[in-house]
């Protein structure tokens, strides 16, 4: 490509022609001039648009088309444009060599101080190692990672901070490599190295073989920093999961329920009856405090169905030690409405008596629950005392094992008693309620009796305390409150309506004599048989010796060493200051499921045959199956017997699991006590009810009134009923009433909804009475009648 010699005439600075292919000219000092001489010396001669770009061989073509004025005027401009970009160029290098930007400086300033500093900390480090004489035991690298080691395991944050300081020490590293290798300006050093370890791309971005270089190495080091974040940050994360999984976080709440318990099958029954009774006040929200892991809890309650009986409620479980403070507040305990603190199972009453206590005192030490009340299991009797004494005011104490274990003798003298107790100790059903009542001043208890639909009034409360069937034509005073039998507390009227009693009942039953109840027959002579060993035989034998006459006789059956069995038996009248008078106690020792010991022992001649659960099986489930097991062999033995003319005893099994239930109904065995199950049903009754605790000591300790299965024309006042058009409960009522006592029940009159009917609703509706149908009732028991504490019998 030859340019015209007027391209160069035509510049006003231009001393000579120029030709690309001839010999260089003489040029002027001029820029323009002497970068015409460049590109004459680096023009070859002849330069064909062939050896070009195509791009570039298409703009020579298109130069040569043009005509020579044109073609100069493009050219000069060219050259002009060329010279002043490569001096600007060489202008901003030389001012960025000149000038580094203050970042720089201050990231350099930093960079010596955190070099000083580690300085100081290695020499102090050296001055330690050589004054604890620790040379002996390692190197001073070796002592290094061990100092080392100490300061990142107690050290928070110190995954964090050994990342920031590997992050800095690698880019400090690869900016100053850029800077003296690659002879780079310092800021653009330090932002090429940021970027390599940031996106890492191996060098790909530099210029030069070096920066290359530098680039895969600081790349490199980028890589297995971001793999030191990813595991920083995911074991932040799982920290943040386990502490949620592990319930670390406290209970933010106030005025709810708080249960601390252990984890076992009561547990469940507890929670379920609690929701039962708040699903009428919108749930409440209950906060578990197990030693268990949370997750375990949490998976226990799930396999216990807890979404289905959870009903509005929420529970929220938390993992921790009672006996602690920190644990205690995981709960919010401070702020509780109510407090449940059960006893461990799987232990010495005494050890679960101390476990308690000492979780007691942490609650009383810092006046725990502030606002609220606690409700305790107590195993012990003559802990109680002490307990009330440590709980705060207000609060319930509470024996259950040794109130179940009472209620399960007298369950034993009486069919079908059992499944009365199981239906009215449970909010799933009808239970007691402690209601203040409007309308009832200058009415008797029999007036108001009638006047209270949908639920019985058994008993009043007065400021003495609680009085169960209190005579009938006891006046009100007006500020009573009442003792009902209800399915929920919102059943339970606030006013009695103005019902008359001739408008309930017909006026022939209410002419019939009036009795301040039946005559109670004196206890006979028995044969009771006990079938295995647990420490509720204790409280057992005592309520035994109350109930059976005198001459009595008592046989125990179990594997356990019978010098045991003896001193425990001594221990629990001590315990208890009773001596058994009425019972002659025998001990058979064996294996409970051999056949042919069972069949030694009087099942034929006894009364009542309990079969007591063995706690001592790991498994609850393995018990009930040894107690169901055993239940049936008996049945098989009496069977085989001789008396198939003579009524059976009646056998009463103990069973732990509510799941076993159902294997019990299906062998025949309607008579069962879930004695766990009731422990915790009672528990969460007084726990929403606290004045069940004084009808449950009415019932039990004090005896004044005992739960019976009746017949109908045992009460004279029945005589007067038309059995024939039908009979209503209010007319029962009203036969029993006049007897001094209070119908609760009766049989059921379609025997697949249940065996009773308890507080029937439709108080006025007619129904046939079958002659083998029956009546539940509470019945008086006044001191000096046989089977009270103070009759001459029991003395």
């Amino acid at each position: 490509l030859k340019l015209p010699q007027s391209c160069f005439d035509s510049s006003p600075q231009a001393a000579s022609s120029v030709d690309f292919a001839g010999p260089q000219a003489e040029m002027a000092n001029d820029p323009k001039q002497e970068s015409c001489t460049a590109m004459q010396a680096a023009c070859p001669d002849g330069l064909e648009t062939g050896s070009l770009s195509p791009v570039a061989g298409m703009l020579a073509q298109l130069l040569e088309t043009l005509p020579e004025e044109d073609r100069c005027h493009i050219l000069q401009k060219l050259m002009v444009n060329g010279i002043n970009t490569s001096s600007d160029t060489v202008d901003e290098q030389d001012q960025e060599t000149s000038q580094t930007p203050w970042p720089v400086i201050a990231f350099l300033l930093f960079s010596l101080g955190v070099a000083i500093y580690s300085a100081q900390i290695i020499r102090k480090e050296k001055k330690r190692y050589l004054s604890q004489n620790a040379r002996a035991q390692g190197s001073f690298k070796q002592y290094l990672k061990y100092r080392f080691g100490y300061w990142y395991a107690w050290t928070p944050g110190s995954a964090g901070i050994v990342l920031l300081f590997l992050s800095f020490t690698l880019l400090l590293t690869g900016g100053f490599l850029m800077r003296v290798i690659d002879n780079r300006p310092m800021s653009e050093s330090m932002w090429s190295a940021w970027i390599w370890i940031a996106a890492p791309d191996g060098g790909a971005s530099a210029d030069t073989q070096t920066g290359r270089l530098i680039g895969l190495i600081t790349s490199i080091g980028g890589m297995l920093i971001f793999a030191l974040l990813m595991s920083v940050i995911s074991s932040f994360f799982e920290d943040a999961m386990q502490s949620l999984r592990e319930g670390r976080l406290p209970v933010i709440e106030g005025n709810h329920l708080v249960v601390i318990s252990h984890l076992n099958c009561s547990l469940a029954v507890l929670l379920e009856e609690i929701c039962f009774a708040e699903e009428s006040e919108d749930g409440t929200l209950i906060a578990v405090l197990c030693p268990s892991p949370k997750a375990e809890v949490e998976e226990f309650l799930r396999e216990s169905n807890v979404r289905e009986w959870m009903k509005n409620s929420t529970i929220v479980v938390r993992s921790g030690d009672p006996r602690r403070d920190d644990d205690l507040k995981k709960v919010a305990v401070q702020a509780a409405k109510k407090v449940i603190l059960t006893s461990k199972p799987g232990v010495s009453r005494e050890e679960a008596d101390v476990i308690t206590l000492t979780s007691l005192m942490t609650l009383r030490s810092n006046d725990w629950p502030l606002n609220g009340t606690c409700v305790v299991q107590c195993q012990l009797v003559r802990n109680q005392g002490l307990f009330s004494r440590i709980a705060k005011e207000g609060s319930k104490v509470l024996t259950s094992v040794d109130f179940v274990s009472e209620l399960l003798v007298q369950c034993s003298q009486q069919r079908g008693l059992a499944e009365v107790v199981r239906s009215i100790f449970c909010f799933d059903g009808d239970e007691f309620y402690v209601q203040p009542m409007e309308g009832i001043k200058g009415r008797t208890f029999m007036e108001v009796l009638f006047a209270l639909p949908r639920v019985i009034m058994i008993g009043i409360v007065t400021s003495n305390g609680v009085e169960l069937l209190p005579p009938m034509d006891r006046v009100f005073e007006g500020d009573e409150r009442v003792v009902v039998l209800a399915e929920d507390d919102s059943d339970v009227p606030g006013e009695a309506t103005l019902r008359t009693l001739e408008q309930s009942v017909s006026p022939h039953v209410l002419s019939s004599e009036k009795s301040q109840g039946l005559k109670l027959l004196p206890p006979k002579q028995q044969i009771v048989v006990i079938v295995g060993w647990n420490e509720m035989i204790g409280a057992m034998l005592v309520e035994l010796d109350k109930t059976v006459g005198p001459g009595s006789t008592l046989v125990i059956h179990s594997p356990i060493a019978k010098t045991v069995r003896e001193e425990f038996i001594f221990k629990a009248q001590r315990r208890r200051r009773h001596t058994c008078n009425n019972l002659t106690i025998r001990h058979s020792e064996g294996p409970l499921g051999a056949r042919f010991l069972l069949e030694e022992l009087p099942f034929a001649e006894a009364t009542t045959i309990l079969v007591l659960a063995d706690k001592e099986v790991g498994e609850s489930s393995i018990a009930d199956a040894q107690t169901l097991a055993v239940s049936v062999q008996i049945q098989d033995i009496l069977m085989r017997g001789n008396n198939q003319n003579t009524l059976r005893p009646m056998i009463i099994p103990q069973l732990v699991e509510a799941d076993s239930e159902d294997l019990a109904r299906n062998s025949g065995i309607l008579d069962y006590m879930l004695t766990d199950q009731l422990v915790a049903r009672i528990t969460a009754c007084v726990a929403e009810v606290p004045q069940l605790s004084c009808i449950i000591d009415c019932i039990v300790k004090d005896r004044s009134c005992k739960f019976c299965i009746r017949e109908l024309k045992e009460y004279p006042a029945a005589a007067a009923l038309d059995f024939e058009n039908g009979i209503t409960f209010d007319e029962v009522s009203a036969a029993v009433a006049c007897a001094n006592e209070v119908v609760l029940g009766w049989s059921s009159a379609n025997p697949a909804e249940g065996a009773w009917e308890m507080n029937p609703k439709e108080r006025d509706q007619k129904r046939s009475w079958q002659e083998d149908a029956r009546l539940v009732v509470l019945q008086k028991v006044e001191r000096g009648d046989p089977g009270s504490d103070s009759s001459p019998v029991a003395k």
